[in-house]
């Protein structure tokens, strides 16, 4: 029986879950969180699938998914993955016996470049960095995440999942912006898209719970959370979406402003002295539901 690793890593935690590569059965998964923190926190639980895992010719226990907690300081995403490590080596499945034969990972921003899952080469590593600029909430987190996995698991594939890819479909009309060509060209400035991954499955399931082929479906699909979006899917292809060249147009958040009057922006640095980085912090840190109510739970 072989499985795979799927990690999706934030800038202070981790989801991980273990996919039986047959099945598609969930084994186990977990949360490694508040990385950085004094003290760290982590939860794994193995389902009654991932109980049976190490001995395929017999059924999977007929219990309920068992979960474990610990407590701990973590101070990096290297860390965090040795308690993940940990957690598997002491409630299993065990990944010494039977090791995943790749890892998954998101990645918010792919750019133009990537379209579809892509393994993780030193070149990759330096894209995904390189697009950091256009998604700093995201992509260190997430290059964070492959880095750490990668001497965890150095031994199998890594293979990136961009969030941009499945709004590759979008037509110009739809990722082009109305300012200078040149300069939008030379910048890389149009709409990517984000949340892609999610709006592919839910455009899916949609369709299947309809009985009906995702071919001859048109849908509006929406991403809330945290961070929110708005997708609309033709023939199950991305033809527009709410957010564009970064993850903080569109919606509004929980601590992302959404759409805004550009001259805000201007006004703000002229009459209140704000700095470039003042305004990134002010749009992507304190605004949304943060900036509108002080909070941003979007649970």
């Amino acid at each position: 029986m072989s499985a795979i690793l799927v990690v999706n890593s934030g800038s202070s935690s981790f989801k991980y879950q273990l996919i039986d590569v047959d099945s598609e059965a969930l084994l186990a998964s977990g949360l490694v969180e508040r990385i950085g923190e004094e003290v760290g926190s982590a939860s794994h639980t193995v389902t009654a699938a991932g109980l049976g895992h190490s001995d395929p010719t017999r059924p999977a226990p007929t219990v309920l998914n068992a979960t474990s907690q610990r407590e701990v300081p973590i101070p990096d995403h290297t860390a965090g993955f040795a308690v993940m490590l940990e957690a598997f080596a002491d409630n299993g499945p065990s990944l010494a016996e039977k090791p995943p034969v790749a890892v998954g990972h998101r990645v918010v921003h792919g750019g133009a470049r990537f379209f579809e899952p892509t393994v993780i080469t030193p070149l990759v590593e330096i894209t995904i960095d390189e697009l950091s600029v256009l998604a700093p909430l995201h992509n260190p987190a997430n290059l964070q995440g492959i880095r750490a996995a990668k001497k965890a698991f150095p031994d199998v594939a890594h293979v990136a999942v961009f969030d941009t890819a499945f709004h590759q479909t979008l037509a110009p009309a739809a990722y082009t912006y109305a300012i200078d060509r040149e300069l939008a060209e030379a910048h890389r400035v149009r709409r990517y898209g984000f949340h892609g991954t999610s709006h592919k499955f839910v455009s899916e399931a949609a369709a299947h719970f309809l009985g009906r082929p995702n071919g001859d479906l048109r849908q509006i699909v929406f991403h809330l959370g945290n961070g929110a979006s708005v997708a609309a899917i033709r023939g199950g292809r991305s033809v527009d979406t709410s957010m564009g060249l970064t993850p903080l147009e569109g919606l509004v958040m929980g601590t992302r402003s959404g759409d805004l009057d550009p001259a805000v922006l201007i006004h703000l640095a002229r009459r209140a002295g704000q700095s470039i980085d003042d305004l990134d912090d002010l749009l992507n840190r304190r605004s949304g539901l943060q900036g509108l109510a002080g909070i941003s739970d979007m649970r």
